[in-house]
């Protein structure tokens, strides 16, 4: 069972730090849950949270890697939270009949975290959660900040602005895009509207042919 802090005050060992928190509520939340997938929902979790509140949630950094965003972290806080006995590999029946580990949680445990990881994660569980793992790859690979990063680097979720992609594209700073450019370009103006209230109403993150089509 998976509570908040404010629904107990009476629990075993807790998870340490953001990563450990929001890594036992989506086992908690979207179980059953393979590693992989565990991996593309965090990097969603970040994604999420910066659109909504201008800052990642976890501060980990992710890899442009050839199946979508990769992070050694979440593999290592995975092995601490099973060391800690938060959480436990389950063996599971694969869709292909084959026999794999997953991460699940392990009894009752309390998470701690702050309203806004809350919401960002609800909104990734809510939109991904009972998606498989080669869909959340495909969506992911469209999202801007992995679209603006070369293979093998480290994704820059400052990409996340379309204001910031924008003048990258084009070859200008940001000042010129936010003000000549952009305002010159109504369609455009719209697109970054419609992009940013999206998620802040409940839809959907915009993908990066959605935000700059003619690219």
């Amino acid at each position: 069972m998976l509570q908040t802090e404010n629904e107990t005050n009476t629990t075993r060992i807790e998870p340490e730090g953001i990563l450990e928190n929001i890594i036992t509520y989506l086992c908690g939340k979207a179980n059953p849950i393979s590693t992989t997938k565990l991996v593309k929902l965090v990097y969603l979790v970040d994604l999420y949270h910066k659109q909504l509140f201008g800052t990642t949630a976890t501060g980990v950094e992710f890899i442009n890697y050839r199946y979508g965003p990769w992070s050694p972290d979440i593999g290592q806080s995975v092995e601490e939270l099973i060391g800690k006995d938060i959480i436990e590999e389950r063996t599971v029946t694969t869709r292909n009949g084959q026999e794999a580990n997953i991460p699940a949680l392990k009894g009752t445990t309390a998470v701690r975290l702050s309203r806004s990881v809350l919401e960002a994660l609800d909104g990734v569980i809510s939109d991904w959660g009972n998606k498989n793992t080669d869909e959340i790859v495909k969506y992911i690979k469209t999202t801007v900040p992995f679209c603006g990063t070369s293979f093998n680097n480290p994704i820059d979720f400052e990409r996340c602005d379309p204001i910031q992609e924008y003048a990258t594209l084009k070859g200008i700073t940001v000042e010129q895009a936010a003000t000549e450019d952009i305002l010159l370009n109504k369609p455009l103006v719209d697109i970054l509207k419609n992009a940013s209230n999206s998620l802040q109403q409940g839809g959907h993150l915009y993908t990066y042919k959605e935000m700059f089509p003619s690219e």
